[in-house]
């Protein structure tokens, strides 16, 4: 079913991940719901964590938040761990600091009582985080959409593999996967 033709119907009242590789257009179907959303007027009870980084365009990227959203809107200053480091430990360290940076925007959530809640690029906590920590935060939020790279376009680090086990548990977890090209 082409992108326009998506209904937020699909995924009220589910957890949903959308998963694919680099530029599959991932973040782009997240705001094509995340619009349609603002449309209805659901958005004061949403909370939007956008995990990317600012990547000049390179890859990925965050959210455009479309005119009217009303909800929560968190970001955190993180960094493309693969992207960035020279090695591989270099990379382990930036990504066990976003893992700390993105834990404060849950310990802000968790605060918060919202029925929908949109993860930009979870991965990026994936790749150092506490997976429990994760699940505490959306288990109990009705309707949740969440997005993760799934491909083979970074080296095989330590970080990356441990990324891949644990959105694989994530989609296990979740009622629907969209896999994108």
């Amino acid at each position: 079913m082409p992108i326009e033709n998506q209904t937020t119907a699909d995924y009220d009242g589910q957890h949903t991940i959308i998963v694919g590789d680099v530029n599959t257009g991932k973040t782009r179907l997240t705001e094509t719901i995340l619009t349609a959303w603002t449309r209805q007027g659901k958005t004061r009870t949403m909370a939007v964590l956008d995990l990317a980084p600012v990547t000049g365009g390179l890859i990925g990227g965050r959210l455009s938040i479309p005119t009217g959203f009303q909800g929560v809107y968190r970001s955190a200053p993180v960094v493309p761990p693969r992207l960035r480091a020279r090695t591989e430990e270099e990379a382990d360290d930036l990504a066990a600091t976003n893992a700390r940076t993105i834990e404060n925007l849950f310990q802000e959530l968790f605060a918060v009582d919202r029925t929908i809640l949109v993860i930009n690029d979870v991965t990026l906590y994936l790749q150092a985080g506490n997976y429990d920590r994760l699940r505490e935060l959306i288990q109990p939020i009705r309707t949740v959409l969440i997005n993760a790279y799934y491909g083979h376009s970074f080296p095989d680090y330590r970080l990356s593999r441990r990324e891949r086990r644990l959105t694989d548990r994530l989609i296990g977890e979740c009622q629907r996967v969209i896999r994108l090209p």
